[in-house]
């Protein structure tokens, strides 16, 4: 009887433990082979809500740069393959972690869109596209801080201000460079996000942060009162589509990024760029890298 009872027990542990660890493998989508196999299929596609990049237009529909690049791809491998490929969007975009993690769980074909950055570290647990756009990262004060003209200066001109960091960001580690090499007491604030940390420069004349292109792109649409410090533009790191580490449309992937001379130098990648960034952010993007 006991031997019976701690069987169970065992039994019901690994049932927890199966049903927890398979919390984040929500999505799924058709694999290449199967689609190549059957002439049709569907691909999903979870999303992180980021201005220009992925967003609600007035209607309530997504849009942006990301969604509009995936329906070049898609009528790319229709075009060029036979097939019938459709798409479907999963998830509420509310939560980049979230997205992340469940692209990371699932299987086939899931694409994740949005501002991921393509690093190392995340080349080991997901698969990435080729880059399709180079982030600018700007660093932010409200108007009435002084203008900081060069870096080594920062600790004088942003005397008594406050840094705000989303924990575990690139933008992050820019502040934490900056403290290391110029600033050595300088106070960090952690937010949970780049939204948050704008609203925290916004309501606090005494802070700083940096923000990535989009986001200050957006506040300028707004009429947010936001000051950019050149000098501190920081333009490194590439986004890329992300796919689950065991999905075969990587190499459709790279196909298309590599077609007629380079997706990124066709003249339908710079009107996306156009449509969603206007004049003023494509300028900016092209004077910051």
């Amino acid at each position: 009887m006991k031997v019976f009872l701690n069987l169970r027990k065992i039994c019901l542990s690994t049932l927890i433990v199966l049903v927890c660890s398979s919390g984040y493998a929500q999505y799924r989508g058709d694999t290449w082979k199967q689609v190549q196999s059957s002439g049709e299929g569907t691909i999903s596609l979870a999303y992180v809500e980021t201005p220009g990049f992925v967003y609600k237009d007035q209607s309530g529909q997504l849009t942006g740069i990301c969604i509009d690049i995936m329906n070049d791809f898609v009528e790319y491998v229709n075009r060029t393959k036979g097939v019938s490929l459709s798409t479907k969007f999963v998830g509420d975009g509310s939560s980049f972690s979230g997205m992340f993690e469940k692209v990371k769980a699932s299987n086939a074909g899931v694409f994740g869109l949005g501002n991921i950055t393509i690093t190392d570290a995340r080349k080991k647990i997901l698969k990435f596209s080729p880059p399709f756009i180079t982030n600018n990262a700007i660093l932010i004060t409200q108007p009435g801080v002084s203008t900081l003209n060069d870096l080594s200066n920062i600790e004088s001109t942003f005397a008594g201000l406050t840094a705000y960091a989303a924990k575990g960001t690139l933008n992050e580690q820019r502040l934490l460079d900056i403290k290391k090499n110029y600033f050595p007491a300088m106070k960090i604030a952690y937010v949970s996000s780049s939204r948050e940390a704008e609203e925290k420069v916004l309501s606090d004349p005494k802070s700083f942060s940096y923000l990535d292109l989009a986001f200050y792109l957006d506040a300028l649409a707004q009429g947010k009162p936001l000051k950019r410090h050149p000098v501190g533009d920081k333009s490194s790191e590439r986004f890329g589509f992300i796919m689950p580490k065991n999905s075969d449309w990587s190499p459709l992937m790279e196909e298309f990024f590599a077609a007629n001379g380079g997706y990124t130098n066709t003249v339908s990648y710079k009107k996306i760029l156009t449509k969603h960034l206007g004049d003023t952010g494509v300028k900016l993007l092209a004077a910051v890298q």
